[in-house]
């Protein structure tokens, strides 16, 4: 699916999330999502590859962070870890949410990001904030 029409379709399914920054091959976007009880700001990019003279941009699947409020540990347990994330180099304090197995193949560069990846991560916020109140990931997934 080429990123205008990934862009087409989050304008039509979710029409609050805007578009941060956009070119043929890269799209970014923040938006509000309310899982239960917390509202969360979200970005989710997505990279299908590009290269500029002897620069190249790899393809990504789409990635989502929390851009506020920040994820936290479970203050009875501040050292245990947030369950299914993934380590983000560029920005360390906003990991990268694990909504599905690449391995499996759950996602494909075709499947509109807007009926998958902004409902998965609706649903990862919805665990992780039950997580917090009791300390069990009931979101499943390959540990």
């Amino acid at each position: 699916m080429t990123i205008r029409l990934q862009i087409e379709s989050m304008q039509k399914v979710w029409p609050s999330f805007r578009v941060l920054d956009r070119w043929n091959w890269y799209v970014a976007w923040e938006g509000q999502i309310k899982p239960l009880c917390q509202q969360y700001k979200i970005r989710i990019t997505l990279c299908l590859g590009h290269s500029v003279d002897y620069i190249r941009f790899l393809p990504h699947e789409p990635r989502v962070t929390v851009v506020c409020p920040l994820l936290r540990q479970r203050d009875s347990e501040p050292s245990k870890p947030i369950p299914h994330h993934y380590p983000n180099r560029s920005c360390p304090e906003r990991p990268i949410l694990c909504l599905y197995d690449p391995a499996a193949e759950e996602w494909r560069f075709n499947d509109a990001i807007a009926d998958t990846i902004v409902p998965w991560a609706i649903d990862w916020l919805a665990c992780y904030e039950g997580w917090l109140a009791t300390g069990e990931w009931t979101g499943g997934g390959r540990h």
